[in-house]
């Protein structure tokens, strides 16, 4: 199971690391001053890095589930209870951030359209639009993050404990930034907000830490 957790590990940092160059792009698109109606011209006409970005964060979401997993089997070996605790918000996490990513990218861009040539509906539209803060899709995607930080405390505490002391306090630290952006969403507080996007560039160095502690001998025999 150590090696399986590497290898999701290493597939997963892969992945974010790729998924870097669309972020960087489309973060330099937007403007702070941007009302309903630019979001929507933005959306309408999506560009490569627009898709590139969202198709890329679907496959990490999907290997998330998949790190997760394993990790879940790994320490269910140490602490049954508190695996299976952690383990019943990963699908709840893949579930809400799957629908966000693929709205944006199959639904998004006709609604935008739509809106723009109606001039009806653009405040409707705009809330789907994961890029708009503070819209309800970017509460959908700041709550799997949430969901995902239950377990990935839970996980990097029982990590920690048990000689994988690296993973396991980065691990926590992610799962407290994105609980930490949850709560900025609903206090409509930027700096807060922030803290799920942190939790995710932490996240990358988890998978590091993932990807050469897992390398070490085993200290729990296998089922």
């Amino acid at each position: 199971m150590e090696s399986k957790i590497k290898n999701a590990a290493i597939i997963s940092l892969l992945l974010l690391l790729i998924w870097i160059i669309p972020t960087v792009f489309l973060m330099q698109q937007i403007k702070p001053t941007w009302t309903d109606f630019d979001f929507l011209t933005w959306s309408s006409q999506p560009d490569i890095f627009y898709l590139t970005y969202f198709i890329i964060a679907t496959l990490i979401t999907i290997m998330s589930v998949v790190l997760f997993t394993f990790i879940y089997i790994y320490i269910s070996q140490m602490n049954k209870c508190y695996a299976v605790l952690g383990m019943i918000f990963i699908p709840i996490y893949g579930i809400l951030n799957l629908i966000g990513y693929s709205i944006q990218i199959s639904v998004v861009p006709s609604i935008a359209t739509k809106a723009l040539s109606t001039s009806e509906n653009i405040l409707f539209a705009s809330q789907l639009i994961m890029s708009n803060a503070f819209s309800i899709i970017d509460f959908i995607s700041g709550l799997a993050y949430f969901t995902l930080g239950i377990p990935s405390i839970i996980y990097g505490y029982i990590l920690m404990k048990n000689l994988k002391k690296k993973s396991g306090f980065s691990l926590l630290i992610s799962g407290i930034l994105h609980i930490i952006g949850i709560i900025g969403y609903m206090l409509q507080n930027e700096i807060l907000t922030a803290g799920t996007f942190l939790g995710v560039v932490v996240f990358i160095i988890v998978l590091v830490f993932l990807i050469f502690e897992f390398r070490k001998k085993k200290f729990f025999k296998e089922s």
